[in-house]
């Protein structure tokens, strides 16, 4: 099937507090009394099986009890918790949507297949819900995802999503309202995404919050030093012994792992933040700071769709480093974490930066020299 996209600007609804609480047993206050009958009727008096609202309750791994047609506290609480794990108003109390979402005859409910197997909460939600929710960040980034002249996104990291998204039998949702890529990397640990697929590196600190899926594109770090600064600066030594007590301004982009790159690497180094890579270039090219610092596809991407630019920079791919990009997920969506990492192994998703340049030329950007004047 081919995966539909709906792109959301703002947070989506369902909120963190609301998908710890789906394993959840609940004590639900209120339920209807236990009745030994074969049917119960919603708020709307329409009747469904209680037998058969078990039984589905369990196959998608909420309901844990027996199948007895008695609707108690236990159903109750599957109820509750499904409803918490699609962002429904949350009762125990089977109203006409739960019991459509339940029975699974909804659009919400692309592959009825999966109703006949027990699946783990952090896939069944997404099964339920009929979409799969990925981060990105609000602004473009070729080759991973940039508009085309449709206006359709498309690149590396959307052919992911949309990969995954088929794999699942659902629809790909952006959430593009991350204005940088920590801000992706929160929307994820907050449990407002699914993943995030936003062109982003493996951090130490970031890894302390989500969980990181195999790379799926390898990179080395980057420069772009000032000419004139680096002359000023060097004082006739090569530019690798500069490099090694590197001591000058650095410009990195604000919410970007190159910020902890930038102090790991260049201790001694003043760091400068800018709100986007354009901004940390213009700041290269007036002199403000000696170097741009980034991975080395965007320093390539520059030399390549800038050369009158580039002439005023030497590069410098520094071959110690690596920048590893992954998906960001929930620390505790582990089988979905599995599923990732399978989907990466078998469609040989792995890329080094001549590949990504090789497969993916005609979508990196021709911005005009004036972005940078």
């Amino acid at each position: 099937m081919t995966s539909s996209i709906k792109i959301v600007y703002s947070a989506n609804s369902f909120s963190y507090e609301q998908t710890e609480n789906i394993a959840q047993v609940r004590n639900i206050e209120k339920l209807k009394s236990a009745n030994p009958s074969d049917s119960q009727s919603t708020e709307n008096s329409q009747e469904y099986d209680v037998i058969k609202l078990q039984t589905k309750l369990k196959q998608k791994g909420y309901y844990l009890g027996a199948i007895d047609g008695v609707y108690g506290e236990e159903t109750g609480a599957a109820v509750y918790n499904f409803q918490i794990s699609l962002g429904l108003t949350a009762t125990g109390i089977v109203d006409p949507e739960t019991w459509a979402f339940i029975k699974g005859n909804t659009d919400s409910f692309p592959q009825d297949s999966f109703s006949g197997n027990l699946l783990s909460p952090d896939i069944q939600k997404i099964i339920d819900r009929g979409k799969l929710i990925v981060a990105m960040t609000e602004y473009d980034n070729s080759p991973f995802f940039v508009k085309n002249d449709r206006g359709e996104l498309e690149g590396l990291d959307m052919k992911i999503a949309q990969g995954l998204a088929q794999g699942l039998g659902v629809e790909v949702q952006l959430n593009r309202s991350a204005k940088t890529f920590n801000e992706a990397v929160k929307i994820v640990a907050q449990g407002q995404a699914d993943l995030a697929i936003s062109k982003l590196s493996q951090t130490l600190n970031r890894a302390t919050k989500i969980s990181f899926s195999h790379p799926y594109v390898t990179m080395r770090q980057g420069l772009l030093l000032n000419r004139i600064q680096l002359t000023k600066a060097a004082k006739n030594k090569d530019t690798v012994e500069f490099l090694r007590d590197f001591e000058g301004k650095i410009g990195v982009i604000n919410g970007s792992s190159y910020e902890g790159f930038a102090k790991q690497k260049f201790p001694k180094a003043t760091i400068v933040t800018y709100g986007s890579w354009e901004d940390v270039i213009k700041g290269a090219i007036k002199g403000d700071i000696l170097a741009a610092y980034r991975d080395e596809l965007e320093v390539k991407k520059i030399v390549v769709n800038q050369p009158d630019v580039a002439l005023k920079f030497q590069t410098v791919a520094l071959t110690d480093t690596q920048d590893p990009i992954a998906i960001a997920l929930p620390w505790s969506s582990n089988h979905l974490l599995e599923f990732v990492n399978l989907y990466l192994k078998i469609t040989n998703t792995n890329y080094t930066v001549k590949g990504l340049l090789s497969e993916y030329s005609e979508l990196l950007e021709k911005s005009s020299l004036d972005k940078f004047k």
